[in-house]
């Protein structure tokens, strides 16, 4: 008798421990959500001069300047607006490779076709989800960036709602023409 009630016991032991991890289990929730996400949204047509539209900081870059705006709700989306993209007259299709991982928003831009003879500014905006609040290096790379050139590279904090821009000049065609 005595073994049956060890066994009993054990039985009831482990089937309370089962139990208490399922309910555990269940009822976590991650704290993390899920990954951020980016995607490209829209562009303007070719800029006949740089800078004329203004965007999500409300001032005019100059044509010689490449810029990324942003604003956060201070919880999850993020905007960002590249302003003054160099890309061909005829880029075709405007897209973008984007990573977003470690605090690093990444952005690679490139165009279907260059069947063009010159090249244009445009405006590129992008939406990005589930953004958590904290500190990202955002970094944009078009395909006309010239090597030595400053990146269009900065950190910004976004610890609750935030707007602002990031500006770097550019001396060759096509910016300041």
């Amino acid at each position: 008798m005595s073994i049956m009630k060890r066994d009993f016991a054990s039985f009831c032991y482990f089937g309370a421990l089962a139990s208490a991890l399922l309910i555990l289990s269940g009822s976590c929730v991650s704290s993390s959500g899920p990954d951020p996400v980016g995607r490209l949204v829209g562009r303007t047509d070719c800029k006949s001069s740089g800078g004329l539209n203004s965007g999500a900081a409300g001032r005019i870059p100059a044509s010689n300047q490449e810029c990324v705006e942003y604003d956060y709700n201070g919880t999850s989306v993020l905007l960002l607006k590249h302003v003054n993209a160099g890309f061909n007259c005829c880029p075709g299709t405007i897209s973008a490779d984007i990573d977003v991982s470690g605090g690093v928003i990444r952005i690679k831009e490139k165009e279907s076709s260059s069947l063009c003879d010159c090249s244009c500014l445009y405006d590129i905006d992008y939406e990005f989800v589930s953004v958590r609040p904290g500190l990202y290096r955002i970094s944009v790379v078009g395909p006309y960036q010239v090597e030595g050139d400053p990146p269009l590279e900065f950190l910004v904090d976004l610890d609750g709602a935030a707007t602002g821009s990031f500006c770097v000049e550019r001396t060759h065609y096509p910016w300041g023409y």
